[in-house]
Order: C-alpha cells, then sequence, then structure tokens
C-alpha cells in the first residue's frame, strides 16, 4: 500500500523517469487517475445511499421536493463525488502544479485566450449542431438533459466553476504534467487531449473535448501557469452553458449559424495567431 501512495503522490524528475520502463511510466500516468475515479464513485454511491434513507424517513413532502429537482440533486451528488475524487489525489496534483507553474502573462494576454476560449466553443457547438452530430447521440441528449434540466444557478457553478477547475486538475495539472515528463511534449498534448475527450463519455462530447484538450493544453504550456486552462475551460463552459440553457443557440436560423461559425472560427483564428506569435508568455516579465 506505501508503494502505491509513493506512485501516486511523489512527482518523480525527467532525469529519474528517463530510466524506467514503459510498464511503469504508464503506472505512474494510470494509476491516480484510476483511484481518482474509484473515490468519486464510491462517493457517489455512498450519497446516493444516504440520500436514499432520508427520502425513506423523510416523508412525501421531502420526497415529492427532492423528486421534482431530480436533476438538480444528480448535479449536486456528482459534484460533491468529483471533489471528494480530486481531493483523494490532490497531495499529487499540487505538487505537478506547484512545481510547474510560472508568473508571467499580462492581463491583455489573458483577455484574448478568454475569447479563444467563448469563440472556439461557439463555433464548434453551433458547427456540430449544424452538421447534424448533436441531435443524432443519444449519449449527448441524456447528458444535455442532465445537465439543462438543473436549476440555472446550481448548472452554472457545477458545469461552469465546479467542473472546470476540478477536470483542469486531473488532466492538465496531473496527467498532462507527468505525461510530457514520461513521453514528451507532443505526445502528451495529443493523449492527454483524447483521455479527456473520452472522459466525456458520449461521441459528441468526445469530439468536442479532444478540440479543446489540445488548445487547453497548449495554452497551458504557452502561458506557464495554471491559471490558463482553468480560465480557458471556465469560459468556454460557462458561455455555452448559459446560451444553450436559453436557447440562444437553438433559436438561430442555418444561414445566421453559418455566419457565426466563420466569425467565430475566424475570430478564433486571430486570437491564436496573437497568442502563438508570442514567445514564452511565461516568461516574458516576472
Amino acid at each position: 500500500m506505501g508503494n502505491f501512495f509513493r506512485m501516486i503522490n511523489i512527482r518523480w524528475s525527467r532525469e529519474e523517469i528517463a530510466g524506467w520502463g514503459s510498464l511503469r511510466k504508464t503506472a505512474y500516468l494510470l494509476l491516480p487517475l484510476l483511484f481518482y475515479f474509484l473515490v468519486h464513485d464510491g462517493a457517489e454511491i455512498l450519497l446516493w445511499a444516504g440520500l436514499d434513507g432520508i427520502m425513506t424517513s423523510g416523508g412525501k413532502s421531502l420526497t415529492s421536493f427532492l423528486t421534482d429537482n431530480a436533476y438538480t440533486v444528480n448535479g449536486l451528488i456528482n459534484g460533491l463525488a468529483i471533489l471528494t475524487g480530486v481531493a483523494a489525489i490532490w497531495r499529487a496534483i499540487r505538487g505537478e502544479i506547484r512545481e510547474e507553474d510560472r508568473k508571467g502573462a499580462f492581463v491583455t494576454d489573458y483577455m484574448v485566450l478568454g475569447a479563444l476560449a467563448l469563440l472556439t466553443a461557439l463555433g464548434l457547438n453551433l458547427l456540430f449542431s449544424l452538421l447534424g452530430l448533436t441531435g443524432s447521440s443519444q449519449g449527448y441528449a441524456q447528458t444535455a438533459r442532465a445537465q439543462y434540466g438543473v436549476n440555472f444557478g446550481a448548472g452554472l457553478f457545477l458545469y461552469g466553476i465546479l467542473s472546470p477547475v476540478a477536470e483542469e486538475a486531473v488532466f492538465r495539472g496531473l496527467i498532462y504534467n507527468r505525461m510530457k515528463r514520461c513521453f514528451g511534449y507532443s505526445i502528451a498534448l495529443v493523449v492527454s487531449s483524447l483521455f479527456f475527450g473520452c472522459y466525456h463519455g458520449n461521441v459528441v462530447q468526445a469530439l468536442y473535448g479532444t478540440v479543446l484538450g489540445l488548445l487547453i493544453a497548449w495554452a497551458y504550456e504557452k502561458y506557464g501557469s495554471f491559471a490558463a486552462p482553468v480560465l480557458f475551460h471556465a469560459v468556454a463552459n460557462v458561455s455555452i452553458y448559459a446560451m444553450t440553457y436559453y436557447n440562444s443557440l437553438g433559436a438561430m436560423s442555418r444561414q445566421v449559424s453559418i455566419g457565426v461559425i466563420a466569425v467565430s472560427l475566424a475570430g478564433a483564428g486571430v486570437c491564436l495567431r496573437y497568442i502563438s506569435q508570442k514567445k514564452s508568455l511565461s516568461m516574458s516579465q516576472s
């Protein structure tokens, strides 16, 4: 058991990892992720069991209230389970973020990054809808019902703030950083993004998450601060959640959607060019 937690928690250097075999490197990457899911799922089971006990002894009025707000209750339980999972591997995450984090970018640079997140998320969501991907995926439809059936304020917090922070801690703070030391930047960029996409559990979000994952990891590398991936992810989630919740995207005609897609992706391209022309935002100033 001691070796298990040692493998999970210790931040081994690139030089130390260089002498490892592929199996040990893979264990170093996957064990924290597997432990996260084990704790997350265990916490979710216990929370549902506890809620079931409360409903059994709480009377009809409480049962009726919880049933009427089933999606919100489900979202809150999932949020608590996510926090529990992150807490279980927080020592490992904190070590990775602390070592990698560097200061440097101007406020303007972060504003451009936020614009990139908003424009990319908007353009991709409309493009997927226009191509019929969102309407043809049963898995995505189930996820959407669960997310947008939540009370708006609770949903905005859960999916716009809590999820981005927790997911970035796991997928960029921990997995990407470790994978980069084990296998190099390019492999870490692609594979961690694929992990992130598949984590969402349906084809539509897998494609969307992989594209966003590539941009988020690239931004993390460029800015050299954990604030960058969190900002990107939060802006993308908050903006799309709010627009989808109030059906702002679905109300657009096909012609308007095409125009917005073109403008959004062109704007995203401008933001990408601005950021990529910066040599290293993390080292530009102290």
